[in-house]
Protein backbone atom coordinates (compact mmCIF):
# COMPACT_ATOMS: atom_id res chain seq x y z
CA UNK A 1 0.00 0.00 0.00
CA UNK A 2 1.38 3.33 -0.95
CA UNK A 3 0.41 6.69 0.49
CA UNK A 4 0.43 9.56 -1.93
CA UNK A 5 0.30 13.03 -0.41
CA UNK A 6 -1.73 15.67 -2.06
CA UNK A 7 -0.23 19.12 -2.41
CA UNK A 8 -2.26 22.17 -1.43
CA UNK A 9 -2.80 24.82 -4.06
CA UNK A 10 -3.66 28.21 -2.52
CA UNK A 11 -5.53 31.04 -4.21
CA UNK A 12 -4.87 30.09 -7.81
CA UNK A 13 -7.22 28.56 -10.28
CA UNK A 14 -4.76 28.14 -13.12
CA UNK A 15 -2.78 25.39 -11.39
CA UNK A 16 -5.81 23.55 -9.97
CA UNK A 17 -5.87 20.92 -12.71
CA UNK A 18 -5.84 17.21 -12.46
CA UNK A 19 -2.92 15.52 -14.15
CA UNK A 20 -4.22 12.53 -16.05
CA UNK A 21 -0.80 10.90 -16.10
CA UNK A 22 -0.40 10.90 -12.34
CA UNK A 23 -1.25 7.28 -11.55
CA UNK A 24 -0.56 7.30 -7.84
CA UNK A 25 -1.08 10.95 -6.94
CA UNK A 26 -3.84 13.38 -7.70
CA UNK A 27 -4.96 16.73 -6.40
CA UNK A 28 -8.15 17.25 -4.45
CA UNK A 29 -8.05 20.94 -3.63
CA UNK A 30 -10.55 23.65 -3.01
CA UNK A 31 -9.41 27.16 -3.77
CA UNK A 32 -10.83 30.52 -2.88
CA UNK A 33 -11.20 31.48 -6.52
CA UNK A 34 -13.13 28.30 -7.28
CA UNK A 35 -15.37 28.94 -4.32
CA UNK A 36 -16.10 32.45 -5.56
CA UNK A 37 -17.01 31.17 -8.98
CA UNK A 38 -18.77 27.88 -8.33
CA UNK A 39 -20.25 28.21 -4.87
CA UNK A 40 -20.89 31.83 -4.23
CA UNK A 41 -21.76 33.89 -7.27
CA UNK A 42 -25.46 33.43 -6.76
CA UNK A 43 -25.19 34.31 -3.07
CA UNK A 44 -23.57 37.71 -3.44
CA UNK A 45 -26.69 39.58 -2.43
CA UNK A 46 -28.08 37.02 -0.01
CA UNK A 47 -29.88 38.72 2.92
CA UNK A 48 -28.19 38.42 6.30
CA UNK A 49 -30.87 36.15 7.70
CA UNK A 50 -30.21 33.63 4.91
CA UNK A 51 -26.44 33.92 4.94
CA UNK A 52 -24.77 32.18 7.89
CA UNK A 53 -21.57 34.15 7.41
CA UNK A 54 -23.13 37.60 7.49
CA UNK A 55 -25.57 36.52 10.18
CA UNK A 56 -22.68 35.45 12.39
CA UNK A 57 -20.71 38.64 11.91
CA UNK A 58 -23.86 40.70 12.43
CA UNK A 59 -24.08 39.32 15.98
CA UNK A 60 -20.44 39.75 16.95
CA UNK A 61 -18.97 42.98 18.30
CA UNK A 62 -15.81 43.95 20.15
CA UNK A 63 -17.90 44.26 23.30
CA UNK A 64 -19.14 40.70 22.87
CA UNK A 65 -15.63 39.24 22.77
CA UNK A 66 -15.05 37.07 25.81
CA UNK A 67 -12.34 37.74 28.35
CA UNK A 68 -9.19 35.66 28.20
CA UNK A 69 -9.19 33.13 31.07
CA UNK A 70 -5.41 33.25 31.48
CA UNK A 71 -4.46 36.84 30.75
CA UNK A 72 -1.60 37.90 28.51
CA UNK A 73 1.22 40.39 28.15
CA UNK A 74 3.11 40.92 24.91
CA UNK A 75 5.68 43.46 23.81
CA UNK A 76 4.93 45.51 20.72
CA UNK A 77 7.90 45.49 18.33
CA UNK A 78 9.68 48.86 18.03
CA UNK A 79 8.91 49.04 14.31
CA UNK A 80 5.19 48.70 15.01
CA UNK A 81 4.99 51.00 18.05
CA UNK A 82 4.10 54.09 15.98
CA UNK A 83 0.86 52.29 15.12
CA UNK A 84 -0.08 52.50 18.78
CA UNK A 85 0.94 56.02 19.64
CA UNK A 86 4.19 54.81 21.17
CA UNK A 87 2.61 52.04 23.25
CA UNK A 88 5.28 49.43 23.99
CA UNK A 89 3.25 46.57 25.47
CA UNK A 90 -0.29 45.21 25.45
CA UNK A 91 -1.43 43.60 28.70
CA UNK A 92 -4.74 42.01 29.61
CA UNK A 93 -5.40 40.53 33.02
CA UNK A 94 -7.17 37.21 33.40
CA UNK A 95 -10.89 37.90 33.13
CA UNK A 96 -10.42 41.35 31.58
CA UNK A 97 -12.56 42.10 28.52
CA UNK A 98 -10.68 42.84 25.27
CA UNK A 99 -12.68 46.06 24.91
CA UNK A 100 -10.86 47.42 27.96
CA UNK A 101 -7.31 46.25 27.23
CA UNK A 102 -6.79 45.57 23.53
CA UNK A 103 -5.35 48.66 21.77
CA UNK A 104 -7.32 50.12 18.90
CA UNK A 105 -4.25 49.64 16.70
CA UNK A 106 -4.68 45.86 16.74
CA UNK A 107 -8.39 46.13 16.03
CA UNK A 108 -7.67 48.64 13.31
CA UNK A 109 -5.34 46.15 11.63
CA UNK A 110 -8.08 43.51 11.60
CA UNK A 111 -11.22 45.57 11.11
CA UNK A 112 -10.23 49.00 9.80
CA UNK A 113 -11.90 50.65 12.80
CA UNK A 114 -9.86 53.82 12.32
CA UNK A 115 -11.76 54.60 9.13
CA UNK A 116 -14.84 55.43 11.19
CA UNK A 117 -15.62 59.01 12.08
CA UNK A 118 -17.59 59.91 15.22
CA UNK A 119 -20.63 60.36 12.99
CA UNK A 120 -20.32 57.13 11.00
CA UNK A 121 -19.51 55.17 14.15
CA UNK A 122 -22.78 56.32 15.72
CA UNK A 123 -24.68 55.28 12.61
CA UNK A 124 -22.97 51.88 12.38
CA UNK A 125 -23.77 51.21 16.04
CA UNK A 126 -27.44 52.09 15.47
CA UNK A 127 -27.31 55.26 17.55
CA UNK A 128 -28.83 58.68 16.71
CA UNK A 129 -26.82 60.94 14.47
CA UNK A 130 -24.67 63.56 16.15
CA UNK A 131 -26.36 66.97 16.11
CA UNK A 132 -23.51 69.19 17.26
CA UNK A 133 -25.17 69.93 20.57
CA UNK A 134 -23.15 67.16 22.24
CA UNK A 135 -20.14 68.15 24.29
CA UNK A 136 -16.71 66.91 23.33
CA UNK A 137 -16.74 64.92 26.56
CA UNK A 138 -19.73 62.99 25.21
CA UNK A 139 -18.97 62.78 21.48
CA UNK A 140 -15.18 62.56 21.51
CA UNK A 141 -13.99 61.84 25.08
CA UNK A 142 -10.84 60.21 23.68
CA UNK A 143 -9.57 63.70 22.82
CA UNK A 144 -8.82 64.09 26.49
CA UNK A 145 -6.38 61.18 26.34
CA UNK A 146 -4.25 62.16 23.35
CA UNK A 147 -1.54 64.82 23.15
CA UNK A 148 -2.30 68.36 22.03
CA UNK A 149 0.01 67.93 19.04
CA UNK A 150 -1.81 64.77 17.95
CA UNK A 151 -5.20 66.40 18.34
CA UNK A 152 -4.20 69.42 16.23
CA UNK A 153 -2.49 67.24 13.64
CA UNK A 154 -5.68 65.19 13.33
CA UNK A 155 -7.92 68.23 12.98
CA UNK A 156 -6.27 71.70 12.97
CA UNK A 157 -9.67 73.30 13.64
CA UNK A 158 -9.37 72.14 17.25
CA UNK A 159 -7.02 75.06 17.79
CA UNK A 160 -10.18 77.20 17.94
CA UNK A 161 -11.19 75.66 21.28
CA UNK A 162 -7.80 76.04 22.96
CA UNK A 163 -7.75 78.74 25.66
CA UNK A 164 -5.75 81.89 24.94
CA UNK A 165 -3.30 80.87 27.63
CA UNK A 166 -2.24 77.94 25.42
CA UNK A 167 -0.74 80.30 22.82
CA UNK A 168 2.49 82.26 22.79
CA UNK A 169 3.76 84.90 20.41
CA UNK A 170 6.06 83.86 17.61
CA UNK A 171 3.87 82.89 14.70
CA UNK A 172 4.48 84.20 11.21
CA UNK A 173 3.47 87.81 10.81
CA UNK A 174 3.49 88.33 14.56
CA UNK A 175 0.74 85.77 15.14
CA UNK A 176 0.50 83.18 17.89
CA UNK A 177 1.45 79.54 18.09
CA UNK A 178 0.61 76.82 20.57
CA UNK A 179 3.01 76.83 23.49
CA UNK A 180 5.68 74.19 22.70
CA UNK A 181 5.62 73.13 26.33
CA UNK A 182 2.01 71.99 25.86
CA UNK A 183 2.52 69.91 22.73
CA UNK A 184 2.81 66.62 24.60
CA UNK A 185 0.22 67.50 27.24
CA UNK A 186 -3.09 65.60 27.06
CA UNK A 187 -5.63 67.68 25.18
CA UNK A 188 -8.09 67.16 28.02
CA UNK A 189 -5.71 68.86 30.44
CA UNK A 190 -5.74 72.02 28.33
CA UNK A 191 -9.37 72.06 27.20
CA UNK A 192 -12.43 71.42 29.38
CA UNK A 193 -14.23 68.94 27.11
CA UNK A 194 -17.42 69.22 29.15
CA UNK A 195 -17.80 72.90 28.32
CA UNK A 196 -17.22 72.71 24.55
CA UNK A 197 -19.99 71.66 22.17
CA UNK A 198 -19.22 69.68 19.05
CA UNK A 199 -20.67 72.43 16.86
CA UNK A 200 -17.69 74.60 17.81
CA UNK A 201 -15.62 72.26 15.63
CA UNK A 202 -18.22 70.85 13.20
CA UNK A 203 -15.63 69.12 11.03
CA UNK A 204 -14.63 66.93 13.97
CA UNK A 205 -17.77 64.81 13.60
CA UNK A 206 -16.60 63.73 10.15
CA UNK A 207 -12.88 63.33 10.82
CA UNK A 208 -11.63 59.70 10.63
CA UNK A 209 -10.24 58.32 13.86
CA UNK A 210 -7.09 57.33 11.97
CA UNK A 211 -6.23 61.02 11.66
CA UNK A 212 -5.35 61.09 15.36
CA UNK A 213 -2.07 59.27 15.96
CA UNK A 214 -2.47 58.90 19.70
CA UNK A 215 -5.84 57.17 19.48
CA UNK A 216 -4.27 53.89 18.37
CA UNK A 217 -3.07 53.09 21.89
CA UNK A 218 -6.53 53.60 23.40
CA UNK A 219 -9.14 50.88 23.82
CA UNK A 220 -12.62 50.67 22.32
CA UNK A 221 -14.14 51.26 25.76
CA UNK A 222 -12.72 54.82 25.55
CA UNK A 223 -14.24 55.55 22.13
CA UNK A 224 -18.03 55.93 21.88
CA UNK A 225 -19.97 53.39 19.79
CA UNK A 226 -16.97 51.49 18.40
CA UNK A 227 -17.40 48.51 20.70
CA UNK A 228 -21.04 48.05 19.65
CA UNK A 229 -20.49 47.95 15.89
CA UNK A 230 -21.10 44.52 14.38
CA UNK A 231 -18.08 42.94 12.73
CA UNK A 232 -20.15 42.69 9.53
CA UNK A 233 -20.21 46.50 9.39
CA UNK A 234 -16.49 47.05 9.95
CA UNK A 235 -14.75 48.86 7.07
CA UNK A 236 -12.11 46.20 6.42
CA UNK A 237 -14.40 43.19 6.73
CA UNK A 238 -15.36 41.83 3.35
CA UNK A 239 -17.61 38.81 3.24
CA UNK A 240 -17.01 37.33 -0.20
CA UNK A 241 -19.83 35.38 -1.73
CA UNK A 242 -19.05 31.73 -1.24
CA UNK A 243 -16.56 31.97 1.62
CA UNK A 244 -16.67 28.77 3.60
CA UNK A 245 -19.05 28.50 6.56
CA UNK A 246 -18.76 25.30 8.59
CA UNK A 247 -20.17 23.80 11.73
CA UNK A 248 -18.29 21.50 14.06
CA UNK A 249 -19.15 17.86 13.44
CA UNK A 250 -16.74 15.71 15.46
CA UNK A 251 -14.15 16.30 18.20
CA UNK A 252 -10.93 14.31 18.39
CA UNK A 253 -8.16 14.50 21.00
CA UNK A 254 -4.69 13.05 21.56
CA UNK A 255 -4.36 11.78 18.01
CA UNK A 256 -1.13 11.22 16.06
CA UNK A 257 0.01 11.97 12.51
CA UNK A 258 -2.93 14.16 11.57
CA UNK A 259 -2.35 15.06 7.92
CA UNK A 260 -5.42 13.96 6.01
CA UNK A 261 -8.05 16.64 5.27
CA UNK A 262 -6.22 19.30 7.30
CA UNK A 263 -7.46 22.81 6.57
CA UNK A 264 -5.69 24.79 9.30
CA UNK A 265 -2.18 26.24 9.23
CA UNK A 266 -0.68 29.65 8.47
CA UNK A 267 0.21 31.73 5.45
CA UNK A 268 3.70 30.21 5.57
CA UNK A 269 2.52 26.69 6.44
CA UNK A 270 -0.88 26.05 4.86
CA UNK A 271 -2.54 22.75 5.75
CA UNK A 272 0.05 22.12 8.47
CA UNK A 273 0.12 18.56 9.82
CA UNK A 274 0.40 17.58 13.48
CA UNK A 275 2.61 14.73 14.66
CA UNK A 276 1.56 13.94 18.23
CA UNK A 277 -0.87 14.92 21.01
CA UNK A 278 -3.13 16.38 18.35
CA UNK A 279 -6.52 17.76 19.28
CA UNK A 280 -8.71 18.76 16.37
CA UNK A 281 -12.25 19.14 15.14
CA UNK A 282 -13.85 17.83 11.99
CA UNK A 283 -16.22 20.18 10.24
CA UNK A 284 -19.27 19.99 8.01
CA UNK A 285 -20.06 22.73 5.45
CA UNK A 286 -23.09 24.86 6.26
CA UNK A 287 -23.54 26.26 2.77
CA UNK A 288 -22.51 24.26 -0.29
CA UNK A 289 -18.89 23.19 -0.70
CA UNK A 290 -19.40 19.45 -0.11
CA UNK A 291 -15.70 18.92 -0.77
CA UNK A 292 -15.02 20.41 2.68
CA UNK A 293 -16.96 17.70 4.49
CA UNK A 294 -14.68 16.25 7.12
CA UNK A 295 -12.13 19.08 6.88
CA UNK A 296 -9.99 19.14 10.01
CA UNK A 297 -8.94 22.15 12.05
CA UNK A 298 -6.15 21.34 14.46
CA UNK A 299 -6.21 23.04 17.85
CA UNK A 300 -3.87 25.95 18.42
CA UNK A 301 -3.09 24.29 21.77
CA UNK A 302 -1.59 21.35 19.87
CA UNK A 303 0.38 23.03 17.11
CA UNK A 304 2.38 26.20 16.56
CA UNK A 305 3.32 27.11 12.98
CA UNK A 306 5.51 29.68 11.26
CA UNK A 307 3.91 33.11 10.93
CA UNK A 308 4.60 36.77 10.29
CA UNK A 309 6.29 38.47 7.40
CA UNK A 310 9.05 40.94 6.69
CA UNK A 311 10.84 42.72 9.52
CA UNK A 312 8.32 41.60 12.15
CA UNK A 313 8.38 37.89 11.37
CA UNK A 314 10.72 37.27 14.35
CA UNK A 315 8.18 38.40 16.97
CA UNK A 316 7.00 35.63 19.32
CA UNK A 317 9.79 33.45 18.00
CA UNK A 318 8.21 33.62 14.55
CA UNK A 319 5.38 31.34 15.70
CA UNK A 320 1.59 31.51 15.87
CA UNK A 321 -1.09 28.93 16.66
CA UNK A 322 -2.43 27.00 13.71
CA UNK A 323 -5.84 28.12 12.49
CA UNK A 324 -7.87 29.44 9.57
CA UNK A 325 -8.00 32.94 8.09
CA UNK A 326 -10.83 35.25 7.24
CA UNK A 327 -10.56 38.81 5.94
CA UNK A 328 -7.35 39.77 7.73
CA UNK A 329 -8.14 37.84 10.91
CA UNK A 330 -7.27 34.38 12.14
CA UNK A 331 -9.64 32.02 13.90
CA UNK A 332 -7.94 29.54 16.22
CA UNK A 333 -9.65 26.53 17.77
CA UNK A 334 -8.68 25.94 21.41
CA UNK A 335 -9.86 24.06 24.50
CA UNK A 336 -10.98 21.01 22.54
CA UNK A 337 -12.94 18.78 24.95
CA UNK A 338 -13.86 15.33 23.65
CA UNK A 339 -15.96 14.41 26.68
CA UNK A 340 -18.19 17.46 26.38
CA UNK A 341 -17.95 17.67 22.59
CA UNK A 342 -16.94 21.34 22.67
CA UNK A 343 -14.21 23.68 21.53
CA UNK A 344 -13.59 27.43 21.76
CA UNK A 345 -13.05 29.73 18.79
CA UNK A 346 -10.41 32.41 19.43
CA UNK A 347 -9.86 35.51 17.33
CA UNK A 348 -6.14 36.16 16.92
CA UNK A 349 -4.57 39.47 15.95
CA UNK A 350 -1.32 40.67 14.44
CA UNK A 351 0.19 44.12 14.00
CA UNK A 352 1.61 45.39 10.72
CA UNK A 353 3.38 48.37 9.27
CA UNK A 354 4.09 49.31 5.68
CA UNK A 355 7.49 50.44 4.44
CA UNK A 356 8.64 49.10 1.07
CA UNK A 357 6.23 46.23 1.56
CA UNK A 358 4.14 44.80 4.38
CA UNK A 359 5.72 43.76 7.65
CA UNK A 360 3.56 41.85 10.13
CA UNK A 361 3.95 40.01 13.40
CA UNK A 362 2.58 36.48 13.65
CA UNK A 363 -1.03 36.16 14.81
CA UNK A 364 0.09 35.71 18.40
CA UNK A 365 -2.46 37.70 20.46
CA UNK A 366 -5.87 36.07 20.80
CA UNK A 367 -9.16 36.23 22.66
CA UNK A 368 -12.06 33.75 22.85
CA UNK A 369 -15.16 34.57 20.82
CA UNK A 370 -17.66 31.72 21.04
CA UNK A 371 -17.98 28.03 21.79
CA UNK A 372 -18.57 25.25 19.29
CA UNK A 373 -20.57 22.17 20.22
CA UNK A 374 -21.28 18.76 18.71
CA UNK A 375 -24.69 18.64 20.37
CA UNK A 376 -26.16 22.10 19.98
CA UNK A 377 -26.27 24.81 17.36
CA UNK A 378 -23.63 27.53 17.53
CA UNK A 379 -22.09 30.15 15.29
CA UNK A 380 -20.42 28.57 12.28
CA UNK A 381 -16.72 28.78 11.60
CA UNK A 382 -15.86 31.01 8.68
CA UNK A 383 -12.82 31.00 6.45
CA UNK A 384 -11.37 32.02 3.13
CA UNK A 385 -8.68 29.31 3.51
CA UNK A 386 -10.92 26.78 1.82
CA UNK A 387 -8.21 24.26 0.95
CA UNK A 388 -7.56 20.79 2.28
CA UNK A 389 -4.90 18.15 1.80
CA UNK A 390 -6.11 14.65 1.11
CA UNK A 391 -4.21 11.44 1.59
CA UNK A 392 -5.35 8.40 -0.27
CA UNK A 393 -4.34 4.78 0.06
CA UNK A 394 -3.88 3.06 -3.24
CA UNK A 395 -3.59 -0.65 -3.88
CA UNK A 396 -0.75 -1.83 -6.11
Amino acid sequence: MRIAKFNSIANTVRTAKFKATAKFTYFSITTLAIIFYLAGVAKAETPANNNPIRATFSQLTVNSMAASPTGMSAAIPPQAQPMFGGLTRVTCRAGQAPSTCLPLGFLNTAFGIGKFTPQTAAKAAGKPALTGAETLATATPWLGKIAVKDALAGNPSLAAVLPQSAFVSGGSGGGKIVNPNLQSTPFGSVVDLKSIQLKRVPSLANTPLNNFAGIQKLTTSQIPNIGNIAFANMPSITIPAGAAAMKMDVVRTQERNVRHMVMSGSEQQPNASCQSNCDYIETHPVIGMPYLKGARIISGDSLQVRGGKGLLAWVNGGKEPTGIHFSGMKFVVRNVNAKQGTATVNLNFRSCFYAFGEHCTPYFIGFPLWQLSERRNSFPLITTDASVVRLIRLQK
